[in-house]
């Protein structure tokens, strides 16, 4: 999918608000939306845009053997279901009930430090806790240390947060499953996983809830080296949406609304 330029065709827009601070805020860009107006009112803030989550793929490890991984939810592709803000549904059942021995895989266009989660349906299996690694270049999972925001009471994935960990340097590029796939549960045959990027996964400690659901989710950038922008002015971004899906803003001092024009766009 080629980025898009201006000038193109408008075939849609709409109004989203995002509320700012000192702590970092994001979106995910809307499915097939492809240009965005930004507008801060009255305070500088510090901008990026983020890469886009290739793919999404569920390990069930109650499964027959060759069809653990999953990427389909009620009849919906997961990556679509966690990413798409229009018409997504979650991840559904696909977490309901989830054992210690599944897990949930994302494939990334680039190393992130964190991912925001959306969550529809709380998990409330008491001292749940959320862990996640990411693929080594040494081919090993290794442990990313996260610092989890959908913990609540002891509780993790009970609310709607962001999930950081610090910057890695040695994350591997690489299929999940496939003649080359560096899954170590067991070999699918389904032909899932076989996207090319940086993977991860998330696991929990406690069976989840019988009713537990992620409705969305988007990354958080690998650094702090934001642009710079000024309040009162109106700024045009362009998105390469085969490479970007998110965005996130901060500020320096005090609060903002920060108001953004999302535009789809011939392509």
């Amino acid at each position: 999918m080629a980025g898009s330029a201006y000038p193109v065709g408008a075939t849609r827009n709409q109004g989203e608000t995002l509320a700012l601070s000192t702590t970092v805020a994001s979106l995910g860009i809307p499915p097939d939306y492809h240009q965005a107006i930004v507008y801060n009112p009255a305070t500088d803030f510090r901008l990026h845009i983020n890469t886009r989550i290739l793919d999404a793929v569920f390990f069930d490890e109650s499964a027959a053997t060759g069809s653990e991984y999953v990427n389909t939810s009620s009849s919906v592709n997961l990556i679509t279901d966690l990413t798409d803000r229009s018409t997504g549904t979650g991840t559904g059942t696909t977490l309901d009930s989830s054992t210690t021995s599944d897990f949930l895989y994302i494939c990334l266009y680039e190393p992130i430090a964190g991912i925001r989660i959306v969550i529809g349906s709380a998990n409330s299996t008491a001292n749940t806790t959320l862990a996640g690694s990411y693929r080594k270049n040494d081919d090993t999972w290794a442990n990313l240390s996260v610092t989890d925001g959908t913990a609540s009471g002891g509780v993790g994935l009970a609310q709607t947060g962001a999930v950081t960990w610090s910057a890695k340097t040695d994350w591997k590029s690489a299929q999940l499953v496939g003649p080359h796939g560096i899954a170590d549960e067991k070999n699918s045959t389904s032909g899932i996983g076989g996207t090319v990027g940086f993977w991860m996964r998330l696991s929990w400690d406690e069976a989840l809830d019988s009713d537990t659901e992620i409705t969305e989710i988007w990354t958080l950038n690998n650094d702090t080296n934001r642009g710079y922008y000024r309040a009162g002015q109106e700024y045009g971004f362009s998105f390469d949406r085969s490479r970007v899906g998110a965005i996130e803003a901060i500020l320096a001092s005090g609060t903002d609304t920060m108001q953004i024009t999302w535009v789809r766009t011939v392509h």
